[in-house]
């Protein structure tokens, strides 16, 4: 997707309390919990609510749906490109601002620095690129190097979220899992309307154009 730059964009985000660039991110690490705290009364004196991640939020629907549906999950939305953590924030601004929400303003290569070993609960990627070139295969979230990275952070149990409208990485990706000795919970081909109604913006699109949704979510062993 091609971005018409803002000026002023960085600058905005950067200055955004609900932002953690990669400096402020690197400072959480092992801590997460505590960038919730002071806002989410629903956070336990000891700071135990299950952290999900989102990686690729884009403008912020889904993440910003699923907080305010359940304050007993802190979420953390990840997205590169201050052009659309700008329009996210813009979102979040004209709805009623859920407290256990943040916003990761970085490169998803930065995972394994800003998270501890067993930290994340949940991670949902929603229709990621596909990288449809074999040379670029291991861009794509669910390549080997990816599927390694949300192993070390993720706790025991943890449950991983793909939907995409792309039949050849669906495939390709339930090969990596297996190869990683993940748990395959569901693996469905043409999903109906999201139960809950929470959707991202992709997924809302795609819908309206008829296309078909593939959905994945597996465990760790």
């Amino acid at each position: 997707m091609r971005l018409r730059h803002i000026p002023g964009a960085a600058e905005a985000v950067a200055a955004h309390p609900l932002v953690f660039d990669e400096q402020a991110a690197l400072r959480q690490k092992g801590r997460w919990h505590q960038a919730f705290a002071a806002d989410n009364e629903a956070e336990p004196a000891e700071g135990l609510l299950p952290l999900h991640l989102e990686i690729g939020m884009g403008r912020g629907r889904f993440l910003l749906a699923a907080a305010a549906a359940d304050p007993r999950i802190n979420f953390l939305g990840l997205e590169k490109r201050e052009e659309i953590v700008l329009q996210a924030l813009e979102r979040i601004k004209n709805k009623r601002q859920p407290a256990n929400l943040r916003i990761l303003w970085l490169d998803v290569c930065r995972l394994p620095e800003i998270f501890a070993p067993g930290e994340v609960e949940h991670i949902y990627l929603h229709f990621p690129d596909p990288w449809p070139k074999a040379r670029h295969a291991k861009r794509r979230l669910t390549a080997p190097g990816f599927v390694a990275v949300y192993r070390a952070i993720m706790a025991p149990g943890g449950i991983l979220t793909l939907k995409t409208d792309n039949a050849p990485l669906f495939a390709w990706s339930q090969e990596t899992f297996a190869a990683d000795q993940w748990q395959a919970l569901r693996i469905e081909e043409s999903i109906a309307q999201e139960e809950t109604g929470i959707v991202s913006e992709y997924e809302g699109r795609y819908r309206r154009q008829g296309k078909p949704i593939y959905l994945a979510e597996w465990r760790i062993k």
